[in-house]
């Protein structure tokens, strides 16, 4: 399946901020505009697109076989499902795009007055109600606080860069998850007072703990 970026023209405001993203040099402004001069260095990792503040970058994947979709993770209002859309399988609550922490962008739409869930990656497969009784009515940051780096330092901002109503962590059971650590650690260095819950869950979906 081939990936790579689409940059919508006349959302572009020219600030640069995809250039300095993108590790490949795949992009440069051009005439005011970002610009792929060169599509073959593109990794389609897609670090450009959460920092765009327009959300003019999109990401696009195809198959030699299918019609190229475009899935725009800048998160604009209109890039949403609109009411009453056809669904997946099942109970999708999710209102947003990306989901992972290190491509949510602090200045996203999404997290205005927004109530946060913080989830391992794990959880969402060991917990099988997170749709509906986790996703729905929040903003959703995914992370492995074993493996991803800078968590402390990208949830500082944004929950110092946001009027964030919430935060609800999901950690699992085992020793390597400090997801709630993470969560501490970065509500303190954001000088708020954020109201912090954390639900702990294991291996079989069970939730074993729940602080306030």
């Amino acid at each position: 399946m081939a990936k790579g970026i689409v940059i919508d023209e006349y959302k572009c405001d020219g600030c640069g901020l995809c250039v300095e993203a993108c590790h490949e040099g795949a992009l440069a402004i051009i005439n005011g505009k970002a610009k792929m001069v060169r599509a073959d260095f593109c990794d389609g990792l897609g670090d450009c697109l959460p920092v765009c503040p327009q959300g003019a970058i999109s990401f696009i994947e195809s198959c030699g076989c299918e019609t190229p979709q475009v899935i725009s993770l800048g998160m604009p209002p209109h890039s949403r499902p609109a009411a009453g859309a056809p669904a997946g399988p099942g109970s999708n609550e999710l209102r947003q795009w990306p989901v992972k922490l290190r491509l949510l962008s602090a200045a996203s739409p999404i997290l205005r007055s927004a109530d946060v869930l913080l989830a391992a990656d794990c959880s969402a497969f060991a917990y099988s109600k997170m749709h509906e009784d986790l996703i729905k009515g929040r903003a959703v940051a995914i992370c492995c606080p074993k493996f991803d780096t800078g968590l402390e330092e990208k949830l500082t901002e944004i929950l110092s860069g946001n009027d964030i109503k919430s935060l609800t962590v999901v950690r699992m059971t085992v020793p390597c998850c400090s997801l709630d650590r993470v969560a501490a650690e970065a509500a303190r260095r954001s000088g708020k007072d954020i109201p912090l819950k954390v639900l702990t869950i294991d291996q079989r979906g069970c939730v074993t703990k729940k602080s306030i």
